[in-house]
């Protein structure tokens, strides 16, 4: 059995859309190597986050841990399933595949505050807590805090851009800070 084609996220398949002209657009494939860049920016964060936690503030990893297992779990179930995208080698991560792994789609939902508390309460203590962590440790501090804004960077410009450009999804216009930030700062 097949997942529903999601085209709007209001699950009846229709073309209406957040961004204007968004409808039009077929949603192209990722480009690889921006999908890579995004991708190792990630994982180094990742990586130097978990690392600063683990050595400076052993106590608080096992908190961070569960941000980062809620982050690919908790929070696909309650974004990437309601998203056109779902199932796809999408821009954010080719986390649209990961989440139709998991779990089954959700067409007629979108983002809701438990999502939004869900997804800012987690990235908040991956991103937050390392550089708390970090602090006093001038190095370390600059390191994590280059890969943070690498990552950042690249998943404005890689993901968010590219979601103003073809999304489909209301609810992403409507609530993704993200989606905002995008808008203004590439001016789409």
């Amino acid at each position: 059995m097949s997942a529903p084609e999601m085209k709007c996220g209001c699950g009846c398949g229709c073309s209406s859309g957040a961004g204007e002209g968004a409808a039009s657009r077929e949603w192209p494939e990722p480009n690889r190597a921006a999908m890579r860049f995004l991708i190792g920016s990630g994982l180094w964060m990742l990586a130097c986050g978990g690392y600063v936690v683990a050595r400076r503030r052993p106590r608080w990893f096992p908190i961070w841990l569960a941000a980062l297992v809620t982050w690919f779990t908790l929070c696909k179930y309650l974004i990437c399933t309601r998203c056109e995208n779902y199932g796809e080698a999408c821009d954010f991560y080719y986390l649209g595949r990961w989440a139709a792994k998991m779990f089954p789609p959700q067409p007629g939902k979108t983002l809701d505050t438990a999502g939004i508390i869900a997804e800012g309460g987690s990235v908040a203590v991956l991103e937050i807590m390392p550089a708390i962590a970090a602090l006093g440790d001038w190095r370390m501090f600059f390191s994590f805090l280059a890969a943070l804004l690498v990552n950042q960077g690249a998943q404005l410009s890689v993901c968010c851009r590219r979601c103003v450009q073809y999304s489909k999804d209301p609810w992403k216009a409507e609530t993704c800070p993200s989606y905002k930030q995008a808008q203004k700062l590439f001016k789409l």
